[in-house]
């Protein structure tokens, strides 16, 4: 299998966790709050790939004496503080607030930070299919907020988000195309996804242990971190924890412009997985496969190109 390819491949599987993800943090939303389900997933990104760490990459980490590795260290751990605590504090609340369907839709407008951030920060170039790909999900997402912002519910509970709602959603895309950004500065200079996936999950669960200093509420979210759970909160932690590994070795192999589109995909395998296997929403119109379509047809583009 070609380099190319196997980053598309890990950028997909990453995307089906993901989208699993999105339907169990909805579908715990009455049972636990967001900052105890956000740890929870954290303690299993760190689990996971420590193991995949020891197991896959022999517990190598890259180390040379001297100020590169220690950068590429500090890359990894800037990326866990905007993907692991902010990039999903922000998701998880946007997901309670609008629904399945448009948190995911809301949190494709990764892309287009990420690609933006790219361009400007990293000099990735765009290519003449790759413009083509972004303009037709751009499209297929223009529809999918147009059509969030005109219906009344998410299908499940028939009540209207406020407009301020979608911000969550906004703000988690926002830190996750940051925290892209800061993952391929660190593969750059220590080439260890595995590696620098659980050097992100650790400054995740720092951050976490100095607020539990300060703040009570913290210090509660650790004492009773494994006390009340449900099977949905799991399932969701070992999900995003999967797709954390996933995307971080896909861009190993991949620009960040061909990976966070091809994991656009999660908007509508979310809404598969939410409609037809769980039902939890409405079935979508034709507006939703319409969109659908494009998206996948930009997605197969921007891997073209």
């Amino acid at each position: 299998m070609s380099v190319s390819l196997t980053g598309a491949g890990l950028a997909l599987l990453s995307a089906a966790c993901f989208a699993g993800s999105n339907v169990f943090v909805s579908k715990s939303a009455a049972r636990t709050s967001d900052d105890r389900g956000v740890l929870l997933s954290i303690v299993f990104t760190f689990a996971l790939s420590s193991l995949a760490w020891l197991i896959v990459e022999g517990a190598r980490t890259g180390a040379e004496t001297g100020r590169i590795w220690l950068s590429g260290v500090g890359w990894y751990a800037l990326s866990g503080l905007f993907s692991v605590v902010l990039g999903r504090k922000f998701l998880y609340a946007s997901l309670r607030r609008l629904g399945v369907t448009r948190g995911s839709a809301v949190k494709r407008l990764n892309p287009f930070f990420s690609v933006l951030l790219a361009f400007l920060l990293l000099g990735e170039t765009i290519s003449g299919l790759d413009g083509l790909g972004m303009a037709l999900v751009a499209c297929a997402f223009a529809i999918l907020i147009h059509r969030s912002f005109r219906m009344r519910g998410d299908g499940s509970s028939g009540i209207e988000p406020r407009p301020a709602d979608y911000l969550w959603g906004v703000a988690s895309a926002l830190a996750y195309a940051t925290s892209y950004i800061a993952r391929k500065q660190g593969l750059d200079t220590v080439a260890a996804p595995a590696f620098g996936t659980m050097i992100s999950a650790l400054a995740g669960l720092l951050l976490f242990g100095a607020a539990a200093i300060v703040v009570p509420a913290r210090r509660a979210d650790i004492r009773t971190l494994f006390v009340g759970i449900d099977r949905w909160i799991v399932g969701a932690g070992m999900c995003i924890s999967s797709g954390q590994i996933l995307l971080f070795a896909a861009l190993f192999y991949e620009s960040i412009s061909t990976v966070v589109m091809i994991s656009s995909l999660e908007t509508f395998i979310s809404v598969f997985l939410s409609v037809v296997v769980f039902r939890t929403e409405v079935r979508p119109d034709f507006r939703i496969v319409g969109a659908a379509v494009l998206a996948t047809l930009g997605v197969i583009a921007v891997a073209a190109g």
